[in-house]
């Protein structure tokens, strides 16, 4: 398998031998599509009209607040967003319109469907436990994991290196044993650093150099058995 090289750090994936799979929600299993559209446009549009703002105002102020927060626990919790801007985000999220667009990523369903029972599949993500819980009504998907980790109940996101320290206890799991499956640089950069070397990255990363991605999840089914 390839190896990319991001920085001085080597990142490398070895799929014989695993026994646990670190399955990154959004953009790995969920199209981000939704997200996206959710923050950027419906969340900016429905604070234009309370606020009596234009559309174009809103969305400089709303994706300032948010750019500020990326990154951090606030940044995936409704509550805290809920009570900054006004707007119930929990109820706009369970909109017939917004659960519409919640869709799944090609050969997602099959790759769990393919692995669940031989692998040790763990759901890790730092969506809010709300945002959760509003996708898996849509798509059930919990029952193919081991367990769900929201980083949430862990105190910490996934960008910060102490959370994977304390995920690798909480799952009682060895990190030489474990492929991470993830589509953002820095949960990567600090995965790696707590001791996890195995990942395979999402498409959305495809242009960093000599980079092991994936489109469809499905395709890695036959090797990792």
């Amino acid at each position: 398998m390839s190896n990319f090289i991001n920085d001085d750090t080597v990142y490398m994936m070895h799929l014989k031998g695993l026994e646990n799979i670190l399955i990154d929600m959004d953009g790995v299993l969920l199209d981000t599509a939704y997200d996206n559209y959710f923050w950027q446009k419906h969340i900016p549009s429905k604070y234009a009209k309370l606020k009596s703002l234009s559309e174009d105002q809103a969305i400089k102020i709303t994706h300032t607040l948010f750019n500020y927060k990326k990154g951090s626990k606030d940044w995936y919790d409704l509550d805290y967003w809920s009570n900054m801007l006004g707007i119930d985000i929990e109820q706009e999220k369970l909109s017939k319109d917004m659960l519409d667009r919640i869709q799944l990523k090609e050969g997602a369903l099959a790759f769990l469907e393919n692995n669940y029972q031989n692998k040790n599949l763990f759901l890790v993500t730092n969506a809010h436990i709300k945002t959760l819980r509003i996708k898996m009504k849509k798509f059930p998907l919990t029952k193919y994991f081991k367990m769900v980790i929201c980083s949430h109940e862990l105190k910490h996101v996934k960008e910060e290196i102490a959370f994977w320290f304390i995920l690798r206890n909480r799952l009682g799991i060895d990190y030489k044993k474990t492929l991470l499956i993830e589509d953002t640089i820095d949960n990567i950069k600090s995965a790696y650093h707590a001791g996890l070397k195995s990942v395979l990255i999402g498409d959305s990363l495809a242009n960093f150099k000599d980079t092991p991605s994936f489109e469809d999840l499905s395709s890695f089914s036959p090797s990792l058995k």
